[in-house]
């Protein structure tokens, strides 16, 4: 019996997930853009160049990690120049973490490098089939709750 269309997107997802967020995919997405940092550093530059910034337990947060790393991985951006702290304007105690313009430069230059590595998977794909694909990927992401209405990576 041929398996269900669910157990094939499932295990289409998580093969995909895992090659795409393993550390080494990403240190070599990394190197391919002269972006030196580590692996697990990279989505913090994803989501935060997604946005115009946020406090840092909200990116904590997002990325489903401790404070205690959150904290960690800032530092080293920071130190990087990637990252900028800036007040918050709604509370003094609190900062607002942000890309900073070497790091938005580092982060055009990933997601460059991501759409290339796409790009080339769908390179034999007719272009009624790309554009079905994208439109059905979308909605299905967002029939999971995802929410995409924030700004996107910049289009090509």
């Amino acid at each position: 019996m041929p398996a269900s269309a669910s157990t094939v997107v499932l295990t289409a997802l998580t093969r995909l997930m895992t090659l795409w967020s393993s550390p080494r995919v990403q240190a070599q997405f990394a190197r391919d853009a002269g972006i030196h940092v580590d692996p697990s550093d990279i989505p913090v530059i994803y989501v935060l160049g997604m946005q115009d910034g946020c406090r840092a337990a909200a990116l904590a947060d997002a990325l489903r990690i401790s404070r205690p790393t959150m904290s960690k991985q800032l530092q080293r951006l920071e130190n990087a120049g990637l990252v900028a702290r800036e007040p918050d304007p709604a509370d003094g105690r609190a900062s607002i973490v942000a890309l900073s313009a070497d790091g938005r430069t580092a982060y055009d230059a990933l997601v460059a490098r991501g759409l290339d590595a796409v790009d080339g998977a769908l390179d034999t794909w007719p272009v009624d089939d790309r554009e079905h694909f994208a439109e059905l990927a979308r909605r299905f992401v967002t029939s999971l709750g995802v929410d995409i209405s924030h700004p996107s990576p910049k289009e090509n």
